[in-house]
């Protein structure tokens, strides 16, 4: 009987492809109406807007994660552990790479899976843009693993600095990058250090040195200028430094060599400007971009196959509302698409025509820290408006976006037992995460 279910492979557990497997799962798996599969090369989720929370020691991963092979028996899907390594689009069925041990010792070999619908939701991974130096000397943001690598860095060095084993008296570090990701992670940065002297750490702010370099005009060119303007403020009391019209000609282990002339030094050099879809896309016989992501018409299906889907960052959506315009590669565009997915797969299988797929900005909201955030709601009231909220209340609007994913994924009743736990994990244990 199984066999003979639609099988629906989706393939990414980011935000989006997990909150798709996951409504398939409770509106088809469970009602025998199709087999939904996620396959992944990890065995868990972390929502990757959270990631610099991650690489502060703020958000303890342990904690945190879902579980794709319980939450998937939990919820009407199975799980497949591997990393897609190809497309066969005559016989419907995808490629996963071998499951090595650490010493290379191969436990599971390739394999293939059938499918009859297809979804690509592989995320996105930073864009260097070629510059040199980038990828030997620049940390990036793309995983958890990176995450936590760029934790132990910040403690390594900001303790190097408070034992007097630094060549210098100071932690300087480099952000490239203006938009939410650079802005969060430098607040981030900040807040983690200062609250580091309440463990034992002698270090003062006035020996903490963050830069952040944006190209473009202003930080959080996404949003209107106002956005920018409280941002930028609310960085430069912190002694965080945004230099815009900033240009990377390239990076060495010494620092950046801006397009000045100069040299700005970095012990730590992170790298969070622009994204892309990853490289193996554009090598599986599906029509991509110059940024390896899928192209899609507004029904997110692929221009050669009607039954190969793709959403999120690696997919280039267009804005049925622009023309000629496509979508941006946000977590809040990717939430709406697996949403709508979800509903066209199950309209398909009934013999259902639903409306394309039609984006509605719900605003945007980025995190300066523990207690403060800024955001623009012109989306929602209007743009002549161009209201935008700040401090607290835009703090309390952020985390709400992480609580309305965990309802996705688990239900509201659940999603607010977390909460509640996560609040009392709080009281009871370090606020971060030093080991």
């Amino acid at each position: 009987m199984q066999s003979a279910l639609h099988k629906i492979v989706v393939v990414g557990g980011g935000a989006g492809g997990l909150e798709l497997a996951t409504h398939l799962g409770k509106r088809l798996g469970f009602n025998r109406l199709a087999r939904p599969v996620l396959v992944d090369s990890s065995s868990t989720h972390v929502w990757k807007p959270l990631l610099h929370e991650v690489a502060t020691g703020a958000l303890n991963t342990g904690e945190d994660e879902v579980n794709y092979f319980a939450h998937g028996h939990r919820n009407g899907y199975e799980f497949h552990l591997g990393r897609m390594a190809g497309l066969d689009q005559k016989h419907k069925r995808i490629k996963v790479c071998p499951i090595l041990k650490d010493n290379g010792e191969v436990m599971i070999r390739e394999r293939e899976i059938q499918y009859d619908t297809l979804v690509l939701s592989v995320g996105g991974i930073t864009n260097d843009f070629g510059t040199p130096g980038v990828q030997k000397n620049c940390i990036f943001l793309n995983t958890p693993a990176d995450a936590e690598y760029l934790r132990k860095e910040i403690l390594l060095h900001a303790f190097r600095v408070v034992t007097g084993n630094s060549e210098i008296s100071k932690l300087r570090i480099g952000i490239v990058g203006g938009g939410a990701t650079g802005v969060e992670l430098a607040a981030e940065i900040h807040h983690t250090v200062c609250e580091l002297r309440n463990y034992g750490a002698n270090l003062f702010p006035d020996q903490l040195q963050i830069t952040i370099m944006e190209g473009a005009k202003r930080i959080l060119g996404g949003g209107p200028e106002s956005l920018s303007r409280f941002a930028t403020s609310e960085l430069n009391s912190r002694n965080i430094e945004v230099k815009t019209n900033c240009c990377i000609l390239s990076v060495s282990p010494d620092g950046f060599k801006l397009n000045d002339g100069t040299l700005l030094p970095a012990e730590i050099k992170i790298w969070t400007a622009g994204v892309k879809a990853p490289d193996w896309l554009s090598t599986i016989g599906l029509s991509v971009n110059q940024l390896n992501q899928i192209k899609v018409n507004e029904q997110l299906q692929t221009v050669e196959d009607k039954s190969i889907m793709a959403l999120g960052d690696c997919a280039q959506c267009p804005d049925i509302t622009n023309s000629g315009k496509y979508l941006a590669a946000t977590a809040q565009v990717a939430h709406q698409q697996a949403e709508w997915l979800a509903k066209k797969i199950e309209a398909r299988l009934t013999n259902r025509i639903i409306k394309p797929f039609q984006f509605q900005p719900k605003g945007i909201l980025v995190s300066l820290g523990e207690a403060t955030a800024v955001g623009s709601l012109a989306a929602l009231v209007g743009p002549k408006r161009d209201y935008y909220v700040e401090g607290r209340a835009a703090k309390l609007l952020y985390a709400s976006l992480y609580r309305m994913h965990q309802a996705v994924l688990y239900g509201w009743t659940r999603a607010t037992l977390l909460w509640i736990g996560d609040h009392l994990r709080r009281v009871a244990m370090p606020q971060l995460k030093l080991h």
